[in-house]
């Protein structure tokens, strides 16, 4: 790969040894960050001026459903979680087909590098054969990301399974994951990698929970849930209780969301060395309890951020870690009004917060955290540069905050550069994919979003709201 010297941006590590840099170079070889420093001489190397850019590490989205991407802007004004359930997985998620994954995932995934984002969980939950996970497994190869490949399975929510079984009763198939796993998703060091996207205690028997966190544990990967921790809506409602129990409960198990845990399971779960997956802006829409941020740190995790479903907005993590920000801050605030030290004299949840959780937040979450999530030598080069002179962001350097610009301003046009492993994705605004096939892609996800519509018999009509009750905030 050569050497390349990133210079003269404003530099933001998220490591407390290297710190920030008002004006720095970050010298890359072979993939890997080399240096990190005021002034770095690097003979031969190639030379990128960053000068009016902000340096952070690559965003790590840590929950996405990335095949969603081909039916965006229907689902915003759905009715809570249940018209996902009833449109998504009792109807269009069985609509897909091989080929469609491969088109959905690329595209996806060059949407979220288009964005800033480096790494991402692929939650990929269509699934009905071997040959739609290695066509959604080519499509994330195809783009350059770096992804770990989440393999889940399609549920029919409101039917029995062709042997009478429901579909909580319907764990991981082993044979196709020892096929993964031995096969093309074997490294853990390779861009591509694999976990289990499992059903978990709220959504599955105990038996199907315990036995597909056997499975993960007996591969050496990581298993990711949904758990909501709904009272009386929860499959085994003492299942997480049951795997700590069990010693299956650790840093490989992923939480997703998690709004409606009590305190006392909570607190067991931050402590058995869980991640939490947070995905602010669809909790917001469907859940009647807060994103588990605060509260996740308020026991001492540190939370990932993600953003779930394409249906509802688009995949963007800068516009999901703001929304995340803004809505701990004012969980924030309003804990302070309650106990009557409004203002108060100091923030808990900042604009470094929330870059933490998504980056270095999501690094341990997807257990890369000695791989990615800072720009510290000796990791991967996941580096992203943000122009801090465009209009939009103009000026608020120099004798501002680079973290408060990215955080409360960074569109997806401010992202000059991508860098994946030492390798440009995106380069001076504009995507390291040939604009030729970018179009071909995008007729062919229009084709999918066609095809999937017409074989579900849907077709979108808007929701009109209800009234709003009299004396309502």
């Amino acid at each position: 790969m050569g050497r390349t010297l990133i210079s003269g941006a404003s530099i933001i590590s998220m490591d407390d040894d290297v710190g920030e840099l008002p004006v720095g170079d970050i010298l890359v070889e072979d993939g890997r960050i080399a240096a990190v420093a005021p002034h770095i001489k690097a003979g031969a190397a190639e030379i990128v001026n960053a000068a009016h850019m902000i340096a952070i590490p690559g965003l790590v989205n840590s929950h996405i459903h990335t095949w969603e991407v081909a039916l965006r802007g229907i689902g915003a004004d759905w009715v809570s979680a249940r018209d996902y359930f009833g449109t998504m997985h009792a109807n269009l998620t069985h609509r897909f087909e091989a080929e469609d994954n491969r088109v959905v995932n690329l595209y996806g995934a060059l949407a979220a590098i288009d964005g800033g984002t480096t790494t991402i969980l692929d939650w990929c939950h269509n699934l009905r054969s071997g040959d739609m996970a290695d066509a959604a497994i080519d499509g994330l190869e195809a783009s350059g990301i770096r992804a770990v490949f989440g393999h889940g399975t399609a549920k029919t929510m409101y039917e029995k399974a062709g042997d009478g079984r429901s579909y909580t009763e319907i764990g991981q198939p082993r044979a196709e994951v020892h096929r993964l796993r031995t096969g093309r998703l074997a490294s853990d060091e390779a861009l591509v990698t694999m976990a289990l996207a499992i059903l978990g205690p709220d959504w599955s028997t105990w038996e199907t929970t315990e036995s597909d966190v056997r499975l993960a544990r007996e591969y050496g990967l990581i298993h990711s849930a949904h758990t909501f921790g709904r009272a009386g809506k929860r499959m085994t409602p003492d299942g997480m209780w049951r795997l700590a129990k069990a010693g299956l409960l650790g840093p490989d198990h992923n939480v997703v969301h998690g709004n409606c845990l009590p305190d006392d399971e909570l607190k067991m779960i931050v402590e058995s060395g869980c991640s939490v997956s947070a995905t602010c802006m669809a909790e917001m829409l469907n859940c009647e309890e807060p994103a588990l941020l605060g509260r996740w740190e308020r026991y001492g995790g540190l939370p990932s951020i993600g953003t779930d479903v394409d249906p509802y907005f688009c995949a963007s993590m800068l516009a999901e870690m703001r929304r995340c920000f803004l809505h701990q801050r004012e969980l924030d605030n309003r804990e302070a009004a309650a106990a009557g030290r409004y203002p108060p004299s100091a923030h808990m949840t900042t604009t470094r917060s929330a870059l933490r959780w998504a980056t270095v937040g999501g690094a341990r979450a997807l257990r890369m955290e000695s791989r990615i999530g800072s720009i510290t030598p000796g990791k991967q080069a996941d580096l992203v540069l943000v122009r801090a002179g465009d209009l939009n962001l103009f000026p608020s350097l120099p004798g501002g905050d680079p973290v408060h610009t990215v955080v409360m301003g960074a569109e997806a046009a401010n992202v000059d550069s991508v860098m994946v492993a030492g390798r440009f994705v995106k380069r001076h605004g504009r995507l390291c994919f040939p604009e030729t096939s970018l179009q071909r892609l995008r007729e062919a996800l229009l084709g999918v979003r066609e095809r999937v519509m017409a074989r579900g018999g849907y077709a979108y009509r808007p929701v009109a709201p209800a009234p709003r009750p009299a004396g309502a905030a």
